[in-house]
């Protein structure tokens, strides 16, 4: 099975999805051509989501774009947010690039402006290897770190896979441990998402991630640590013209200290 460069363009806008504190990444694949040069893509979105306890509404604007060079695919993210009343801004750049037929790795970095919910600094790397005849089973190993304001650090390790079916299903599963300090508070997450549609046309994918978190910063708040949580996500990509189209997500997360709900749009755009 031939891979589009479309599923490597989702892998690489989702190594970029740091800003969100209890997100686990996805995992996506591709052949990319040797010879592509210039932009591939570019996103604009906005979110809103209600809190329940008192902790007050997030809202997120933010862009994302993709730029190939040779064997790299090259992403980039700039978003700004109010979450737990207090304003934040994030950039993160990642690099995916094909190695070989079979195997192709990512590394990102990104940080924040200094809030206490987001990164100071932080980095992940994946290793991705595919299997059987047609390549469209994908395993993947990724290893990341993440160091707050406050100098709580994660350190954590994932084993994830991805099958994609004949159109249009993808199933895709993955699980995390993380190591969380101080403290050594060590927690497993997992998610199993599924796809379904086409490229150019439709596409729906539910997700839901369920496990431990070790740390939870809530802004000026204080933090939370050692909790289980459980997300749900459903998201709409329908493309309007040839090369461009709208997105929507609904999501929805819930702790023992507070229940978070809501929703994102985006108009995106694949350029030639």
């Amino acid at each position: 099975m031939k891979m589009s460069r479309n599923a490597l363009t989702r892998l690489s806008w989702l190594a970029l999805g740091f800003i969100s504190p209890c997100a686990m990444a996805q995992t996506q694949t591709t052949d990319l051509p040797n010879a592509m040069l210039g932009w591939r893509g570019v996103e604009l979105y906005s979110a809103h989501h209600h809190l329940s306890a008192a902790y007050g509404n997030w809202r997120e604007v933010g862009v994302r774009g993709i730029y190939e060079l040779g064997p790299h695919q090259i992403a980039a993210e700039v978003a700004s947010m109010n979450r737990f009343n207090q304003d934040g801004h994030y950039v993160g750049v990642g690099d995916t690039m094909v190695l070989d037929s079979d195997w192709y790795a990512s590394l990102a970095v990104g940080g924040g402006n200094g809030v206490a919910y987001l990164p100071r600094y932080r980095a992940d790397a994946f290793l991705h290897r595919k299997f059987l005849p047609a390549k469209n089973l994908v395993a993947s190993l990724g290893v990341g770190h993440y160091k707050s304001p406050d100098g709580h650090r994660d350190d954590n390790i994932s084993l994830g896979a991805t099958w994609y079916f004949e159109q249009p299903w993808i199933l895709q599963a993955e699980v995390k441990h993380t190591e969380s300090k101080p403290g050594h508070v060590g927690t497993e997450q997992y998610f199993m998402a599924a796809t379904w549609g086409h490229h150019k046309q439709t596409r729906i994918t539910g997700r839901y991630g369920w496990g431990e978190e070790g740390y939870q910063s809530l802004g000026s708040i204080g933090s939370i640590a050692r909790f289980a949580s459980h997300q749900s996500t459903l998201t709409v990509q329908h493309w309007i013209g040839t090369n461009w189209g709208i997105k929507a997500s609904a999501e929805n997360y819930k702790n023992p200290y507070y229940r978070r709900e809501g929703i994102q749009l985006a108009i995106f755009r694949d350029l030639p």
